[in-house]
Parts: C-alpha cells; structure tokens; sequence
C-alpha cells in the first residue's frame, strides 16, 4: 500500500513536469526551526515542483525542567521518607528528510509540502537526576532487562514510530509554505515552512541491562512509569501531529 501511494506521488509530480528540464540547478540549504537544525540539497523537477533531502537534529538544545517527581528514598522500605527528583525534558529527534516542494504558480514562491521524516524514532529525552543511591542497583524488570539509575541518572526516551516501528520511524508530512528552495533568478533565497508531522502515540523507552551485561533499548508500561505517567499523557496528545515550523535559507550551487 505504501509503495502504492509512493509510486501515484512520484507519477503526479513527473507528468506535472514533462518536458520540463529538471536537476538543472542544485541548492545547498541550512535551516532553523521546531523539527530541529538541518542542512538540505534542493534540485527542481520543472518548474513546479523542488525535490528536497537532508538531514536534522535537535541536539538536545531545546530543554525544559518538566515537573518534580516524588519518589521514596529507599525503595520496597516501609515508612521510607520521599524525595523530589527534577524531571528534564529536551527534545531529541534526528532524523532525514524527503520532501517535494510543490509551487502553483511556475514563477511564485507558495507551495504545498509533502514527504517524510526518516530515521530515529527518538522525539525527546527525558533526564531523572540526583536520585538517591539505591536506585542505582533497583529499578524495573522489563523482559529480562533491569532499567535502573547510573550515578544518580536515569535517562528515558519519549519514542514515536510515526507509521515506523520501534527503531526505525517514518513519519509523513504535509504543510504550506512560501519561497523557493532553488530559486533559477537568485543566487541565494529564504523560504518559510508550516505544517505538521504525523508521530503516532508516543511510548516511553529506556536502556535495560541484560545478565550479560548486554544494554539494549526496552519499552516501560504505564504501571511502571506510575509517577510520570501523567507526564507522558499529556505530552502524547501534543505530538501525534507534531508542529514543523522553519525558517531556511538556501545558497544556489549552479
């Protein structure tokens, strides 16, 4: 089915096209906004429509202290005494990009976007510091795997597949813009973008230590993640459709 709508996507933009010279120029571009820093190579097919693939991060720039999360002191102790541990959240895609500028008008700037987002299914970090000590030999079992604090931290990922799966995610995008990726006038040129990524529901993800000493990426239940779990409800009904608004500028290499 997917190969299905790729293939009627890619026969639309071609015959919109015909007869029209394309991979003519070649755009370098850098780009600043909600899905991260990014840098792209942008080439027309015709006159209306620019094919676009790169590549962005968020690199953990973005971050937030979240909540405080009350947990006992010494876990599975009756009576123990509680302590506020503070819950930061940082943004944490990366992830490639094929996307297709699609312009009305053969000489104007606004255009449709449609493509996808590639890559990690990684959207934020969430960062659990100065836990007491007994944290770092306790924690959950998840399938063979204990998911426990190191010094003190204990680092979880908000994963979202998009219509991926666990490691690999694919999420469609569609959205509006205005300016040219690669303008045939100019050598260099700005565009404008809005639209919305789909993600999907979001699950919590952290590293399990196997017997072996193996560390591999496990996914945490609602009852395990009790204290947070609200956190994370709350976050779920903000990045099904995820907001992409950026800003880039684009430098025509020929």
């Amino acid at each position: 089915m997917k190969k299905a709508i790729l293939f009627c996507l890619a026969a639309c933009l071609f015959s919109a096209n015909a007869g029209a010279q394309v991979f003519n120029h070649l755009s370098a571009g850098v780009a600043l906004g909600t899905d991260g820093i990014s840098i792209e190579l942008a080439a027309p097919l015709g006159n209306h429509v620019d094919i676009r693939a790169g590549y962005g991060a968020a690199f953990g720039l973005i971050g937030v202290k979240a909540t405080d999360i009350s947990m006992p002191e010494h876990p599975g102790e009756r009576n123990s005494a509680s302590v506020d541990v503070p819950l930061k959240i940082n943004l944490g895609m990366s992830d490639a990009r094929l996307l297709f500028n699609i312009y009305p008008s053969a000489s104007k700037g606004f255009h449709f976007t449609v493509g996808a987002y590639l890559g990690s299914p990684c959207f934020a970090r969430g960062t659990l510091t100065g836990m007491p000590s007994d944290y770092n030999t306790v924690g959950f079992d998840v399938d063979g795997y204990l998911v426990k604090a190191k010094d003190g931290k204990l680092v979880t990922e908000l994963r979202a597949p998009g219509l991926g799966g666990d490691s690999f995610a694919v999420k469609p995008y569609v959205g509006i813009g205005f300016g040219r990726a690669v303008d045939p006038d100019k050598r260099v040129s700005f565009s404008f973008d809005l639209g919305a990524q789909y993600q999907g529901k979001a699950g919590l993800w952290a590293d399990g230590e196997g017997v072996t000493g193996r560390i591999q990426k496990v996914q945490l239940t609602q009852e395990q993640v009790k204290d947070v779990a609200d956190v994370i409800d709350e976050a779920g009904k903000y990045t099904a459709f995820w907001p992409t608004l950026s800003f880039h500028l684009y430098v025509k290499l020929f």
